[in-house]
């Protein structure tokens, strides 16, 4: 009996003790793994809607972020500035590069074909606010759109076709990745057919630091020049966009997660006390043998460790599987596995788990050890 072995390591025992009936280790484990899927998936989700908001932010050659006063954020904001805004902090020492950028949000697509996206005007001189790298095609020209290739299948349109934007029928000249979310997408034309199709003006203003000083005193000279404006730091920039996004979807995701994880924590619970349940008769005789209370605890402990850390590499590595099937499958969504939440999810079954596996067990530790062999326990 494998329980008998006691005298030569708590570590074996426990890990003997766990997978001795294979069938059941299996259907503990994915009792078990099953709830910490779903809370790294749900976790996934929020975390890729965040990214997916913030994409164009963390890509940008932009050291620095000019708004209309006030304007924290790229989307859902409404922000004008000054016609000589750009010339200002151009001049401002420090500066290296300075850039307007047009954005607005628009509907695009017919019928059933229809998605929110962020149209970006940016200058073709220099081209930093543009769409980057591309995956298809050329950057745009005048009558001309580059797309997100997972808002373009959406669509059902690809490079040299035709799609109405604000009225104005733009060819497709190429495609981008990686801009696209739930619900929504993004296209990039120049800052002169922004203007023809909207009318001039400056939302933005891109801003590349020549290194002389440290990017708050950057900001704060350019704060001086251009009283009327907003200026923040890359991160800073994302940072707020991304807490926007949160707040949109926090009450709804987070109460999803929050419930997940607690029906994670029930079956983890559940699924470690059965497995100590079990074995008590044996737990009886090894204490009858001569195991202490700390032996057997440690037994029990190392056992449900053994379970949750067995099943949270289990659940981890279906949720890296299930992102990069749904990425494929539907390139709108995205799920974010990060180690960070494989770390909490895991750190918080073990807190819920491993008391979980004691209770049963102080029913052999109240008994007379000899009754463990009358099959009393």
């Amino acid at each position: 009996m494998a329980l008998i072995a006691a005298g030569r390591g708590a570590v074996p025992l426990a890990r003997r003790n766990l997978f001795e009936d294979r069938r059941r280790a299996v259907l503990s484990l994915l009792g078990i793994g099953a709830g910490l899927l779903m809370v790294l998936l749900m976790t996934g989700l929020l975390v890729g809607m965040t990214k997916q908001e913030t994409a164009y932010i963390d890509a940008s050659p932009a050291d620095l972020f000019v708004s209309q006063r006030g304007v924290r954020t790229l989307q859902m904001s409404t922000t004008e500035l000054p016609a000589d805004s750009v010339a200002r902090i151009a001049s401002v020492p420090g500066v290296k590069w300075a850039e307007p950028l047009r954005h607005t949000t628009t509907i695009v697509g017919s019928g059933e074909g229809r998605l929110i996206s962020y149209l970006f005007g940016f200058d073709e001189a220099g081209g930093r606010g543009g769409p980057g790298e591309l995956s298809a095609g050329r950057l745009p020209g005048p009558g001309e759109v580059v797309l997100d290739s997972a808002g373009a299948r959406q669509l059902k349109v690809g490079v040299g076709d035709t799609i109405p934007v604000f009225g104005t029928p733009l060819r497709v000249s190429g495609l981008v990745s990686g801009l696209t979310g739930l619900g929504n997408t993004t296209m990039f034309v120049t800052g002169a057919q922004f203007a023809q199709m909207i009318g001039p003006g400056t939302n933005f203003v891109l801003v590349g630091s020549d290194g002389s000083v440290p990017s708050d005193v950057l900001s704060d000279r350019i704060a001086t020049a251009v009283p009327e404006a907003t200026v923040q730091t890359r991160q800073q920039f994302s940072f707020e966009q991304a807490r926007t996004i949160e707040d949109l979807y926090t009450d709804v995701v987070r109460t999803m997660i929050a419930a997940g994880f607690l029906i994670a924590l029930a079956l983890v619970a559940l699924t470690l006390s059965t497995v100590t349940s079990s074995k008590l008769r044996e737990y009886g005789i090894v204490k009858s043998l001569g195991a202490t209370t700390g032996k057997l605890t440690g037994v029990v402990v190392r056992q449900a460790v053994w379970a949750i850390v067995a099943a949270m590499g289990v659940a981890t590595a279906l949720a890296l599987l299930l992102a990069f099937g749904v990425s494929k499958a539907m390139p709108g969504m995205l799920l974010v596995i990060e180690p960070g939440s494989v770390l909490v999810t895991a750190v918080g079954a073990v807190i819920v788990g491993v008391p979980a596996a004691m209770v049963p067990l102080r029913r052999v530790l109240r008994v007379d050890p000899a009754s463990a062999f009358r099959g009393a326990v």
